[in-house]
């Protein structure tokens, strides 16, 4: 217990006088700095992947809807029916009347 307490304060004692102006060795970044490093990039990109897919899935799921479907003519019916008059329909003559 005494070696250590000595030990610790040598090594304070060294580290206070150590001169300003002196270069450390770049110690190498721990391992789960590097980890992070490539594991954040990859997942930012599958987000970003898995946002595209959702959104052309969204966008083709919404047109075949438009396209396709079922045709349920009693809930028109419920709902009241659309009273549009198909513009190509043709009009009948004029009723004839006598001279």
């Amino acid at each position: 217990m005494l070696q250590t307490d000595a030990l610790r304060l040598l090594l304070r004692n060294e580290n206070a006088t150590m001169p300003a102006n002196t270069t450390d060795t770049p110690t190498p970044a721990p391992q789960a700095s590097k980890i992070v490093e490539i594991v954040v990039p990859i997942v930012v990109i599958l987000a970003v992947i898995l946002t595209v897919i959702l959104v052309l899935l969204f966008c083709v799921v919404r047109k075949k809807r438009q396209t396709e479907g079922t045709y349920h003519p009693s809930a028109e019916e419920q709902t009241g029916a659309r009273s549009v008059e198909a513009p190509n329909t043709l009009k009948l003559p004029k009723e004839e009347r006598l001279i």
